[in-house]
């Protein structure tokens, strides 16, 4: 097995894949993601290493589980981030698309949360504000599913690189 290709499929954010790999690689890698999470929560259970909380009965893994939880989330985010910037890329789009996602849907959950905290003269507006923020989040992230996951990437090279399908270049001769 060739692991430099995998390196730079998992981690790298240079390049373009198409959409049957990014499909194929986004679900192996939520799978994965799920199973190890899922085997680190009955590692704590069974080990005694959690606690259920009495007023919630939430699951509380101690912190050495829940480090482990942490580094496989943070992990599972940056592989779906490279995975997904080199998408946009075959798309001929640049992966700082997915930060302005990420900023958007920081504002709207900022926004909502603060009509929370301020006065009740000025929730109203501020609330207002935030489900505004969130319908432009939704829409942007709706957006760039369909661009990640539907629409063809570019035939030919772009700025990003070759085409990984081998389009645009001349057909053999007989």
């Amino acid at each position: 097995m060739d692991f430099d290709w995998l390196k730079w499929l998992l981690f790298s954010f240079k390049g373009r894949i198409g959409r049957q790999v990014w499909w194929l690689s986004s679900l192996a890698v939520a799978v994965i993601a799920g199973m190890t999470s899922s085997v680190i929560d009955v590692a704590a259970t069974t080990s005694g290493g959690s606690t259920i909380n009495p007023e919630s009965q939430a699951f509380e893994p101690s912190a050495p589980y829940s480090l482990l939880l942490l580094a496989v989330g943070l992990l599972n985010i940056w592989i779906n981030y490279a995975l997904a910037v080199k998408r946009l890329h075959d798309r001929d789009r640049t992966g700082w698309w997915l930060v302005a996602q990420l900023l958007s849907v920081v504002v709207a959950t900022g926004l909502i949360g603060a009509a929370f905290a301020v006065p009740e003269d000025q929730s109203d507006l501020v609330l207002k504000l935030g489900i505004a923020a969130a319908v432009v989040a939704i829409g942007f992230g709706l957006w760039l599913f369909v661009e990640i996951g539907f629409l063809k990437g570019t035939q030919g090279p772009n700025r990003y690189g070759a085409d990984r399908l081998g389009a645009g270049q001349d057909d053999a001769k007989l």
